[in-house]
């Protein structure tokens, strides 16, 4: 008789799913962040479209997307470190780059000086 609550030999990666989550939630935030840059004129997130060009909201967006995206690129190096990396080690690191890529490079001054329409 088979197993009827045993295990199927598939194994769980609990730090790649907190990875997902977290570099979800701080890509969501880095997509925006470059949504705003390069049409400061949008509305697309109603009255806070002001707040994130011109005040402060904009800073705490980028420094909220950093850490996320670094607590998702730790926990995928985390999940792989046991040799059984699996799509979610893959996700979690791909999701924490895409949210640290806006933090990074604005403040390594890299697309400040990027104009979108030079005309």
């Amino acid at each position: 008789m088979g197993k009827v609550f045993g295990s199927s030999g598939k194994t769980s990666n609990p730090l790649g799913a907190i990875g997902i989550v977290v570099g979800l939630i701080g890509a969501a935030f880095s997509v925006a962040l470059w949504f705003h840059y390069y049409q400061p004129a949008t509305t697309i997130l109603g009255s806070y479209s002001a707040q994130i060009h011109d005040g402060v909201l904009g800073e705490q967006m980028s420094t909220l997307a950093a850490v996320l995206g670094l607590m998702a690129v730790i926990a995928g190096i985390g999940g792989g470190l046991g040799g059984r990396g699996s799509s979610t080690t893959v996700a979690s690191l791909l999701l924490g780059i895409v949210a640290l890529s806006y933090p990074v490079l604005t403040w390594l001054n890299v697309v400040r000086g990027f104009v979108p329409n030079p005309v």
